[in-house]
């Protein structure tokens, strides 16, 4: 059997995130500086920021901070 490195979920999950972070890197692109000539990487550069930013809170910190809380108040 195949090892998978991303499972269903989480693929599902990353998919959806840079989904919601290239709509809004075109809106806030489109509305700040409209199409000057270097409107790619500017898109691109603010994709991958804001996926990043989204992809961490919502894999990383929430979780871990869930985890503490939990840990902490022994439920």
């Amino acid at each position: 059997m195949k090892n998978q490195f991303l499972n269903p979920q989480l693929k599902r999950q990353l998919i959806l995130i840079a989904f919601i972070s290239l709509l809004l890197a075109s809106a806030l692109e489109i509305y700040v500086f409209g199409f000057p000539s270097d409107f790619i990487f500017r898109w691109l550069r603010s994709f991958f920021v804001l996926f990043v930013m989204i992809s961490v809170t919502k894999l990383a910190i929430v979780p871990g901070v869930n985890l503490l809380v939990s840990k902490v108040a022994k439920w």
